[in-house]
């Protein structure tokens, strides 16, 4: 064997032990968000609604009472949600109202609170299950429910 075929031989069999000795590429490390999540007061709180803060109907009187209370509409009847000022409301808050159909919003109200009751109504179209929420203050104080066939 030539010298030249002996130092090629040589430089070949060092490049692959070389190259088997790689360690292979560098695997990500898991990351723990919850490990970097600490616990505060400003975070999401419970909310507790009194189930008789806001009833629905199709039906109010004079001073906003429901007097046909209803979980059932027609499409495009007028729902009625009414809010008693008896619960601690006291005149001028602001309520707010939000609609929601299947989790998507369908309208939003403000008014004062200006009597007995404070009164908000909507004519739904699509037939499916709603959620109203009612709001004080920024607060949640009433969830309704209905269906509208």
């Amino acid at each position: 064997m030539t010298p030249s075929l002996r130092l090629f031989g040589l430089m070949l069999a060092t490049c692959a032990v070389v190259a088997c000795n790689r360690q292979g590429p560098q695997v990500p490390k898991q990351v723990d968000d919850n490990q970097a999540q600490q616990d505060t007061t400003e975070g999401v709180e419970s909310v507790t609604v009194d189930p008789n803060a806001a009833v629905a109907g199709s039906e109010v009187d004079a001073a906003g009472d429901i007097t046909a209370p209803s979980r059932e509409f027609e499409s495009g009847q007028t729902v009625y949600i009414s809010v008693p000022s008896k619960l601690g409301r006291k005149q001028g808050e602001k309520l707010e109202v939000f609609w929601f159909h299947q989790g998507k919003s369908q309208k939003e109200d403000t008014k004062p609170v200006a009597g007995p009751y404070t009164v908000f109504e909507h004519i739904p179209t699509e037939p499916g299950d709603y959620n109203v929420e009612v709001d004080a203050n920024g607060r949640p104080i009433a969830l309704v429910q209905f269906t509208v066939k």
